[in-house]
C-alpha cells in the first residue's frame, strides 16, 4: 500500500510542475466543418464557398469581401494575432487581408450586401494587407480611417501556400509573410479596435487555418 500511496504522490506532484498555458483563442476556423463556419463568416461581396476544407472565393471581381460574424467577434479585442494560409488559384493580383474593421466597408463601386449586424451601426474604418496589389507587382496595408504603410515588393505565385500573420496592438501593427517580418506601423487609431476578413481583388483565392489569439 505504501509504494501504492508513494506513486501516487509522485504523479500529483509532477502534474503540478507542468505549466499551464492558455492559448487565449478567441477564433478559430479551419473550414473543415462547412456548417460550423457559415455560422462563423458573413460575406460582403464575392461568390465564397466553403470546399475541400477551405473557403474559396471564386469570382474574378474587385472589392470580394467577407468578415467574422457578430457572434465571434468582440468589439473589445484590441491586442491580437491573426494568423491564416492563402493560396492564389488564379487572377491578375494577390489577396487582402483585413483588420481594424469597423463599420460598412468601402464599397468602391459595387454592391455590398448587409454587414454583420453591430457593423453596420459603427463609424466606418478599414485596413487590409494588400498582398500582390497593383497588377501584383508589390505589397501594402491600406485604410481608410487610419494608418496605412508596411510597402514591400512582395508579389503572389499561383498556386503556392503563403502564411501570414498580423499582430495588432492598441499602439501598432506588425505583419509577417512566410514567417519574415515585412513591418511595423505606428497607429493608435481606434486604440486598435476592429474585426478580421478576408477579401481578394480581381482574383480568385483559397484561405484555410485562421486563428486570432491573445497576447498570453
Amino acid at each position: 500500500m505504501k509504494f501504492v500511496e508513494s506513486v501516487i504522490v509522485f504523479l500529483i506532484i509532477g502534474f503540478l510542475s507542468i505549466p499551464i498555458v492558455n492559448a487565449q483563442t478567441y477564433f478559430a476556423d479551419n473550414f473543415d466543418n462547412p456548417k460550423e463556419s457559415q455560422k462563423k463568416w458573413v460575406d460582403i461581396y464575392g461568390q465564397w464557398e466553403f470546399k475541400n476544407k477551405e473557403y474559396h472565393q471564386l469570382l474574378n471581381a474587385v472589392n470580394c469581401m467577407s468578415v467574422v460574424a457578430d457572434e465571434y467577434w468582440n468589439d473589445d479585442w484590441n491586442d491580437y494575432t491573426f494568423e491564416l494560409k492563402g493560396n492564389k488559384i488564379s487572377g491578375a493580383e494577390g489577396f487582402l487581408i483585413m483588420f481594424r474593421c469597423m463599420g460598412k466597408m468601402q464599397d468602391r463601386g459595387v454592391t455590398l450586401k448587409a454587414h454583420p449586424p453591430r457593423m453596420e451601426k459603427q463609424t466606418a474604418l478599414q485596413y487590409w494587407w494588400n498582398l500582390g496589389g497593383w497588377g501584383n507587382t508589390r505589397s501594402q496595408v491600406e485604410s481608410w480611417g487610419g494608418t496605412a504603410g508596411a510597402n514591400s515588393t512582395d508579389t503572389i505565385k499561383t498556386g503556392e501556400w503563403y502564411t501570414i500573420k498580423i499582430v495588432n496592438t492598441p499602439k501598432n501593427y506588425t505583419l509577417y509573410l512566410n514567417d519574415k517580418k515585412v513591418a511595423t506601423v505606428e497607429d493608435s487609431t481606434q486604440n486598435g479596435k476592429g474585426r478580421i476578413g478576408l477579401a481578394t481583388w480581381s482574383t480568385l483565392a483559397r484561405f484555410d487555418d485562421v486563428i486570432v489569439y491573445g497576447p498570453k
